[in-house]
């Protein structure tokens, strides 16, 4: 009993104290959206609050539409069964209701870009692809960024080493896909990297443990022991790759060294522990490893700058056309009221009260 009457006083704290801020944690089934309901109304038809000056942000499209109809059903039961300022209220609640600040936060961040376009220099009238448009546009966009990035002379080498190392355009449109994701992160996380040059690990240091490693082979009295081809062919590696200097012959290189096997030996036919010769033999191809991933990281990094800073032209080319996608919604408008004041300023005197359903689904970008 004493639980029901503290949630009871719970629900009534969230339906009749608007002038205080709260931040309401329960579960699912629990009645969140009705109680945020049950708030909304209090402020239209108690406080004298115009829906004009309410915004209630919902995470998904069905939960706004939901929203908006249940506030519906609600202020049209209010009209048809009370009488004086209340059914005059819930009239003008009804009025407002279509043009109202109730959606998503994306739908909420292009009303604010829309009331303020020049603040945000983006042209009169702006154009939201949905999530189909968004897809076209984007495959439109990696077409040309494909062709360009194949046609540019500079990235060649280092196209031409990633496509060695096993890397596909298509692992590049993937990357694209993602840096358009977050593509206002660009600027601190990708392009601030300083020089881009690949550097091509010295084999040389290599080549010499393999030549040290290969006449372990002296140490083996049976002739016919598994473990002594494998120490021949990494002697063979060494004589072989020695002298390899450019980053696609390194790459060679490293990458046939990780197809040499150190299982084999039996320790009765060696003067040394055999096992102590896998060890080494299995180390040295680990610190081969490590080289041959450095030198596809290194060749990496150049296409993704690359990529990064196309991403980053076509949002402002978005920008500038008005034509814009999801993400774009989010920071433009992220970056319109973090640099104005008087944008922000606006924006609270037209919206004094906020209604954020669903607040654990907000990422960085949303909560800003």
């Amino acid at each position: 009993m004493t639980a029901m009457l503290t949630d009871q006083q719970s629900r009534d704290r969230i339906r009749d104290e608007t002038g205080t801020t709260l931040f309401v944690d329960a579960g699912a089934g629990s009645g969140k959206t009705r109680s945020l309901i049950e708030r909304v109304v209090t402020l239209a038809l108690t406080d004298e609050v115009s829906l004009r000056n309410i915004a209630a942000v919902t995470f998904t499209e069905k939960a706004g539409a939901e929203l908006r109809d249940r506030l519906r059903a609600e202020f049209e039961r209010v009209w048809r069964t009370e009488s004086g300022d209340r059914r005059r209220r819930a009239a003008d609640a009804l009025d407002d209701l279509d043009s109202a600040a109730i959606g998503t936060l994306h739908s909420f961040a292009q009303r604010i870009l829309t009331m303020h376009p020049i603040e945000a220099r983006l042209p009169p009238l702006i154009e939201v692809l949905d999530e189909v448009g968004s897809s076209v546009a984007f495959d439109n966009r990696w077409a040309v960024m494909q062709r360009e990035l194949l046609d540019d002379e500079e990235l060649a080498p280092a196209v031409r080493l990633a496509l060695a190392a096993g890397v596909k355009l298509e692992h590049l449109r993937s990357l694209a896909r993602a840096f358009q994701s977050d593509w206002d992160l660009i600027e601190s996380h990708v392009l601030d990297e300083g020089p881009l040059a690949i550097s091509v690990p010295d084999l040389i240091a290599l080549a010499e443990e393999a030549r040290a490693l290969a006449r372990l082979a002296d140490n083996c009295r049976v002739e016919g022991d598994k473990l002594l081809p494998r120490l021949g062919a990494l002697g063979a590696w060494a004589e072989e790759y020695a002298e390899s200097a450019d980053p696609e012959s390194v790459l060679t290189a490293l990458n046939a060294s990780d197809t040499l096997s150190f299982s084999y030996g039996l320790a009765g036919n060696w003067g040394i522990p055999v096992s102590q010769v896998r060890d080494d033999c299995k180390a040295w191809q680990l610190r081969a490893r490590a080289a041959r991933e450095a030198l596809v990281d290194a060749s990496l990094r150049p296409l993704a700058s690359w990529v990064a800073e196309q991403v980053r032209r076509a949002a402002r080319e978005r920008a500038d056309q008005g034509k814009l996608e999801f993400h774009d919604l989010l920071v433009l408008a992220r970056d319109l009221l973090r640099d104005s004041a008087e944008v922000r300023a606006a924006l609270q005197a037209q919206y004094p009260r906020l209604l954020l359903d669903e607040f654990q689904d907000t990422d960085p970008i949303q909560i800003e």
